[in-house]
């Protein structure tokens, strides 16, 4: 089970929304059947990269969204902590 709280996850995605589903999750909180393939792409390039320790984050917030699973915009999610 993840430890990240939903402030964690978005700012871990601040920098790497993609105008797709990693942004969708960082603005709404939604998770769709295509957010966790997205983040594992981005956890290699991050990695590939050289930016590891990014890489590791990227991956936490992965558990996050298998351990939430698919879900619509949450109501509140950006006054959520």
């Amino acid at each position: 089970m993840s430890d990240l709280t939903d402030d964690d996850v978005r700012a871990i995605l601040r920098e790497h929304r993609d105008g797709g589903c990693i942004s969708r999750l960082y603005a709404t909180g939604e998770i769709e059947e295509d957010t966790v393939p997205a983040l594992g792409v981005l956890t290699s390039e991050l990695d590939e990269a050289g930016r590891h320790e990014e890489a590791e984050q990227v991956g936490d917030v992965i558990q996050y969204a298998l351990d939430a699973g698919e879900r619509p915009p949450v109501a509140g999610w950006v006054a959520r902590v």
